[in-house]
């Protein structure tokens, strides 16, 4: 079984992934870890940096098409890979695709202004990057589950059941 997580910055992809992989007894793959690895090991910000916001999607794109026959896994994506659709492509191979969402103001209020997000320079800007995903997220996900007002182990439950559905 491969579960793919999608959903904006601040979703709760990094949190929810790692218990709902050891629950389900798969492997936890964190793409943007695999990015900075592409990247010879620079930070995403340096990533961003050196290349823009282009450079980051062609390597979230070639770590993508890596993960493409990727089984037995849970794999948590950036916020904006649903930005490619050839990215995307190669994540739904296969997967069940879990969108996690909450609403704009939740997602203002987990997001601290000392985590270094390249695409979260204000709140409006950020706003209107979450509107523009909003529908691509509902696009690619077989299963949407909202993460404000639960916890953690509420939200690994909702989604183990919604997957038993499937």
């Amino acid at each position: 079984m491969k579960l793919v997580l999608i959903g904006f910055m601040g979703s709760g992809k990094t949190t929810v992934a790692p218990i709902l992989a050891e629950k389900l007894g798969l492997e936890i793959v964190e793409m943007d870890d695999l990015i900075v690895h592409k990247a010879g090991g620079k930070s995403i910000a340096e990533i961003f940096e050196a290349g823009g916001e282009t450079y980051f999607r062609e390597l979230e794109t070639a770590v993508a098409k890596d993960l493409r026959n990727h089984e037995q896994a849970v794999i948590s994506t950036g916020g904006g890979v649903v930005m490619s659709s050839a990215a995307m492509d190669d994540l739904v191979n296969g997967a069940v695709v879990i969108e996690l969402a909450a609403p704009f103001t939740i997602i203002l209020q987990r997001i601290s202004s000392n985590i270094p997000r390249p695409l979260f320079g204000d709140a409006d800007q950020a706003k209107a990057l979450y509107e523009l995903r909003k529908p691509l997220y509902s696009k690619y996900a077989t299963v949407r589950v909202t993460t404000d007002g639960k916890s953690i182990e509420d939200v690994v439950r909702e989604v183990t059941q919604e997957v038993k559905k499937l």
